[in-house]
């Protein structure tokens, strides 16, 4: 009987249906036999591979994706500190302070209260109004196909080219770029740039049929504040802190513990850098 090759490509889009599964699920119990299946890999060796590929257990990256969370709540929403807790897995509010404490090095009081050093905002400019329009939309939802990159966002071009490629033989992109989404789950002023995640996406218009590294999720429908950055996508940061930093303080509404939206309006191969025009999507929380 023949073997079979498996290859770093293989293994990484198997690796990835763990993670969707784990981030859909990362306040429910979910048993590494799940985790296993959905990888397709046998319970045995699964935690050595997840480990060794990804830089951390199961259970470390679970604590670490909670306690992100509760950080980016700590700053843009007026939660208690104790909801926070219950919300990121701890019975008290000792616990959480510690554990927060021993990640980000300042308790999540100090966190709120004093700009943490990554984040080199100027406090000069703090409690400020935006400095751009900000509209709030109602949206559907959007299948998505996507190709993960991990790691700092310099290195987003390659997955762009590898998904852009995949899309055109698909017949997914065709002359309208506007079908293109990023999906941005982290925080880099709260997530160490080694664990970085981006989702380069396209609209799906028709079923997909499954291929080597390309996984399938949605953007959700929702009432969406939306600033539109004009500018290269370097400097997409600084529309990130109009729409949450600026505009959300100020709105009466608070944003969803969920991935911000980059929808990408024009094309990045014909059109010069400084008019390229992203819309910055995040959901309002519903109450």
């Amino acid at each position: 009987m023949p073997l079979r090759r498996a290859t770093v490509e293989d293994y990484a889009h198997r690796l990835l249906r763990a993670q969707q599964l784990l981030e859909s699920r990362l306040d429910a119990e979910v048993t590494p036999a799940e985790l296993a299946e959905a990888a397709s890999f046998s319970l045995h060796h699964f935690h050595r591979i997840f480990r060794a590929q990804l830089g951390e257990t199961v259970m470390q990256r679970v604590r670490r994706l909670r306690l992100e969370r509760a950080a980016r709540r700590v700053r843009d929403s007026r939660a208690r500190l104790i909801e926070l807790a219950i919300e990121a897995g701890y019975e008290s509010h000792e616990a959480f302070t510690r554990a927060f404490a021993e990640h980000f090095g300042v308790p999540p009081s100090e966190y709120r209260d004093e700009p943490h050093p990554r984040r080199g905002i100027d406090q000069r400019e703090a409690g400020r109004a935006p400095r751009i329009p900000i509209s709030v939309r109602e949206l559907g939802e959007v299948p998505v196909a996507f190709i993960r990159h991990r790691g700092g966002y310099d290195g987003v071009g390659e997955t762009w080219q590898k998904l852009v490629a995949w899309a055109t033989g698909q017949g997914l992109l065709r002359d309208d770029f506007r079908v293109l989404y990023g999906i941005c789950p982290d925080d880099t002023d709260v997530t160490p740039e080694q664990h970085l995640r981006f989702d380069a996406s396209v609209a799906l218009t028709q079923p997909l049929t499954a291929a080597p590294g390309i996984g399938t999720t949605t953007v959700p429908a929702g009432t969406y504040a939306i600033g539109v950055h004009v500018g290269p996508y370097d400097r997409l940061r600084e529309t990130y802190l109009e729409v949450v930093g600026h505009w959300f303080p100020r709105s009466g509404y608070e944003p969803a513990p969920e991935p911000v939206i980059e929808h990408y309006l024009n094309d990045p191969m014909c059109t010069p850098a400084h008019e390229l025009r992203t819309e910055v999507r995040v959901r309002i929380a519903e109450h």
